[in-house]
C-alpha cells in the first residue's frame, strides 16, 4: 500500500500517521540519499495539499524526529515545484568532492536560485562555504552566473543569520525567507490563475533591497485577503462536513457568492480524482494537475441564470486551454452550482468546438472563449453557434440522491 493510501485511508481518525510514522514505512524507513525511503516519501509530497505540506513542515521543525531535517529538505524542495520552478534536489548529506547544496530552483526566465534549508539559525553559518557551492555549479554548467543564494529557515527569528549577510560581502547574493512565508507565497499562487501573478513570486526570491523578503510576501498576503472581504462570507465548514454535505450547503442558487465558487472548485476536482483514480492537486485557482503532470483539468463554474437560452455560462481563457494543450489528457470541467454536477469535456472534444464560439479580447490582451450550456428537460447541452451538443454522458452527480 502507498504511502499516499495509508494516510488517506486513516486521515482525521485516531489511526491519522504522524510524519514520523510515514517516515518509518516508507522504504527502509531511513532518510538517505537515493534510497527507496526518499524516492516513496518525494512521490508522497508530490500528492498531498499544501496544507497538509504546511503541516509537515511544522512537524519536522517543532516536534522533530530522526532525519526530520533531510525530509524539511524534501518538503521545501517540492513546494519549489508547486511554485512552478523547475527543481533539482541536491544531497542530504555533504561528502567530499560532492557539492553540498540543498536544491537548485530554475525559474525559466534566466535567473536561478541556490536553495539551503536551515531550521534554524542558532548557530553561524559558513557563508563562504555555501557561496563555494554556487561558484562551483557555475564552474559546473549546472547554474548560471545570473543566480543567488536563498536560506529556507524554519524558525521566523533569522537576526543572527540576516546580520552575518548583511556584514558579509555576501550582501548582493544571499536571501532569507521563512519557510512559513514560503508557505504563505504557495497559498497566494494557488488563489490566482494569471502568469504574471506567478512571475512576481518567483521575482520576490531576487536580489532587492532587502535582506530578508518575508515582509513584502506579507503584504502580498494581507492584499489578497483585503480582496476577499469583498465577497459575503460563507457559512464556515466543519470539521465532520464530507464534499456531499458541502456540497449539498453549496446549492445556494444564482445568489452563490464567489468564495462558494471556490470551494465547489476543490470538491469538482476531488470527484474527479476519484473519478480517474488519479490524485488532483490545485496548481493555480482553477487548474489542477496529477502528481507526474500527465493529466490537466481546468475547472469552471457558474452558478444558475434564469434564461431560457443560456442556463450557464462559463469563460475559458487562452492560457487555461494552452495549460490543457501541454499535458498528455486534459479536461475541461464544468460545474453547476445550483445542481451540484459537473461535466468533464475531454480537451479532444471541446478544442475542435472553440472556432465555433464566441471570443472576447481584454484590455490586457487576453482572449477567452464563451462557453453557454442550457437545459432541455433533464438534459444539457453545450451551444455551439447555431447547434447544441448534449453532454450529459459527461456528468458526474456530485452528491448522493
Amino acid at each position: 500500500m502507498s504511502l499516499l493510501s495509508i494516510w488517506e485511508d486513516n486521515y482525521g481518525t485516531e489511526n491519522q500517521k504522524a510524519l514520523w510514522q510515514l517516515v518509518a514505512m516508507a522504504g527502509k524507513g531511513h532518510v538517505k540519499d537515493n534510497s527507496q525511503c526518499s524516492e516513496e516519501l518525494r512521490t508522497f509530497f508530490g500528492q498531498v495539499d499544501a496544507d497538509t505540506l504546511e503541516a509537515f513542515a511544522d512537524e519536522c521543525l517543532h516536534d522533530g524526529f530522526e532525519g526530520s531535517g533531510f525530509v524539511l529538505q524534501d518538503i521545501i524542495n517540492e513546494i519549489g515545484r508547486r511554485l512552478e520552478f523547475d527543481v533539482h534536489p541536491g544531497a542530504y548529506r555533504g561528502a567530499k568532492g560532492r557539492n553540498g547544496f540543498d536544491g537548485i530552483w530554475k525559474a525559466g526566465e534566466g535567473f536561478e536560485f541556490v536553495i539551503e534549508v536551515k531550521t534554524t539559525d542558532t548557530y553561524n553559518v559558513k557563508l563562504d562555504v555555501i557561496d563555494r557551492y554556487r561558484s562551483d555549479l557555475i564552474s559546473s554548467g549546472r547554474l548560471g552566473e545570473n543566480s543567488s543564494i536563498v536560506f529556507v529557515v524554519g524558525r521566523q527569528d533569522t537576526g543572527s543569520l540576516e546580520a552575518q549577510i548583511r556584514g558579509s560581502r555576501h550582501a548582493w547574493t544571499m536571501r532569507v525567507i521563512g519557510a512559513a512565508s514560503l508557505i504563505r507565497l504557495l497559498k497566494i499562487k494557488v488563489k490566482a490563475d494569471s502568469n504574471e501573478v506567478v512571475a512576481r513570486i518567483k521575482a520576490l526570491l531576487r536580489p532587492v533591497e532587502y535582506t530578508r523578503v518575508d515582509g513584502i510576501v506579507d503584504l502580498m498576503f494581507d492584499a489578497t485577503e483585503e480582496q476577499a472581504l469583498d465577497t459575503p462570507p460563507e457559512q464556515a465548514t466543519s470539521e465532520t462536513d464530507t464534499p456531499d454535505s458541502q456540497i449539498q450547503r453549496l446549492r445556494t442558487g444564482s445568489g452563490a457568492a464567489s468564495a462558494g465558487i471556490e470551494e465547489f472548485r476543490g470538491i469538482a476536482a476531488d470527484y474527479l480524482s476519484r473519478k480517474l483514480d488519479v490524485p488532483l492537486l490545485r496548481r493555480r485557482r482553477s487548474m489542477f494537475t496529477s502528481a507526474d503532470d500527465g493529466v490537466r483539468a481546468v475547472v469552471a463554474v457558474s452558478k444558475r441564470y434564469d434564461r431560457d437560452y443560456q442556463a450557464y455560462w462559463y469563460a475559458l481563457y487562452e492560457s487555461q486551454k494552452t495549460y490543457l494543450d501541454e499535458a498528455k489528457t486534459g479536461y475541461l470541467v464544468l460545474g453547476a452550482l445550483d445542481t451540484a454536477k459537473i461535466y468533464v469535456l475531454p480537451l479532444d472534444f471541446i478544442s475542435p468546438l472553440l472556432p465555433k464560439m464566441k471570443t472576447t479580447v481584454r484590455d490586457e490582451g487576453q482572449t477567452y472563449w464563451h462557453i453557454a450550456t442550457k437545459l432541455v428537460g433533464p438534459e444539457c447541452r453545450l451551444v455551439v453557434g447555431s447547434e447544441e451538443l448534449p453532454i450529459s454522458q459527461f456528468e458526474i452527480q456530485m452528491r448522493t440522491a
